[in-house]
């Protein structure tokens, strides 16, 4: 193999498939990177079994061949190179002499039939969407996976299809003490027989592939696996086994409590006051009385704190306890500048939407001081 090739293109690539090779693994090969010459193009291809990645780039193919290269490495030395144009040539052996201008690198590939073949597609469920929408539908919903390692099917988001013969798209998320879901309109011909669990390594390098693409990608599925491709760079993952929760259960049906608050402000003091909450559960006492919100909490080792501010409620005096870490990672992904909490009692869960984004719900369960 012999190729030459822009240093620009060939990092920018490098850095995607980054997050997917292994660094720490049992099988040595899946630290490497396929890099495959062919007609005017190069593939790169890196897997951990789990989500794999193919990205082509233009290049000049002198000879065209394959070879396994370790990943990181290969990244170290292209990234201190001096020039944009670098030419690489594998010899027998598969050693692999890297030139660019006055540098020059000879390192040791492995054998590409060592390589683990990546999932192709086969029947599924394809559809075209734009980037910017599902980038928005991951950023309301990824923050509330679980990172429980004994719920695996916690372990990333849910996707569906809303409503039968609707084309409304829904992701959700839920780690046993909160829920967010999204939904949003997908024009096109398509139907998800049945909702699906994408890992949260596959969410995290889907967001990161949609980063580096212009416009649409292509988003297909079967009951194994969800395939996404955009621009130059395709990503296999394999979805998650097990049942998802019946979350719809959880959505409170009616809520005698609604509380209208400036985001901001309540967003502001729970900052301040769960500087003195206890580091593990960032518990905070809620206080809702006419007009008034009081938010408190008390350390025995550090102290207490309290904060009031005003806020849109007419009912009786109301006390529940909240983790306050997940009223904040809530109200810095809404765009409100003012929103609503919709409560029962102290034992359900509170209700949160956005004016702006009506597709959006999120629920936050409450906790015993």
């Amino acid at each position: 193999m012999e190729i030459k090739i822009s240093k620009t293109e060939l990092l920018k690539t490098l850095s995607l498939i980054s997050g997917i090779v292994e660094k720490k693994t049992t099988m040595p090969i899946l630290t490497n990177v396929l890099i495959e010459a062919k007609t005017k193009k190069v593939v790169f291809t890196a897997t951990d079994l789990e989500v794999g990645i193919t990205s082509s780039i233009q290049a000049e193919v002198l000879k065209e061949g394959l070879v396994a290269v370790h990943a990181r490495g290969l990244y170290d030395i292209i990234r201190e190179l001096p020039e944009d144009l670098i030419s690489i040539r594998v010899s027998d052996g598969y050693r692999v002499d890297i030139v660019c201008g006055r540098a020059v690198f000879k390192i040791v590939g492995l054998s590409p039939d060592e390589f683990p073949k990546l999932p192709k597609k086969g029947d599924g469920m394809s559809i075209k969407v734009e980037g910017a929408i599902i980038n928005q539908m991951i950023e309301k919903t990824a923050f509330a996976m679980s990172t429980d390692e004994m719920r695996m099917n916690l372990n990333g988001v849910y996707l569906e299809q809303k409503d039968e013969g609707k084309d409304t798209l829904r992701m959700v998320a839920i780690d046993g003490h909160r829920l967010s879901i999204i939904d949003r309109e997908i024009k096109g011909d398509w139907k998800l027989p049945k909702g699906v669990i994408i890992p949260r390594k596959g969410i995290i390098e889907i967001k990161r592939l949609i980063e580096v693409t212009e416009g649409a990608i292509d988003l297909w599925l079967d009951d194994k696996h969800a395939i996404v491709s955009g621009d130059n760079a395709t990503l296999i993952i394999r979805l998650l086994d097990g049942q998802f929760p019946p979350y719809k259960q959880v959505i409170p049906k009616k809520s005698d409590r609604v509380v209208g608050v400036e985001r901001k402000t309540v967003l502001q003091a729970l900052k301040r006051v769960s500087i003195l909450s206890v580091d593990r559960s960032r518990g905070v006492k809620f206080v809702f009385s006419p007009k008034n919100l009081e938010v408190s909490t008390s350390n025995p080792d550090f102290g207490e704190a309290k904060e009031d501010m005003s806020v849109e409620y007419k009912g009786d005096v109301f006390e529940i306890g909240f983790n306050a870490r997940y009223f904040m990672e809530v109200l810095n992904i809404i765009e409100d500048d003012k929103t609503s909490f919709e409560m029962g009692d102290d034992t359900t869960p509170c209700l949160l939407r956005s004016g702006l984004d009506k597709g959006f719900t999120h629920i936050i369960m409450p906790m015993r001081l």
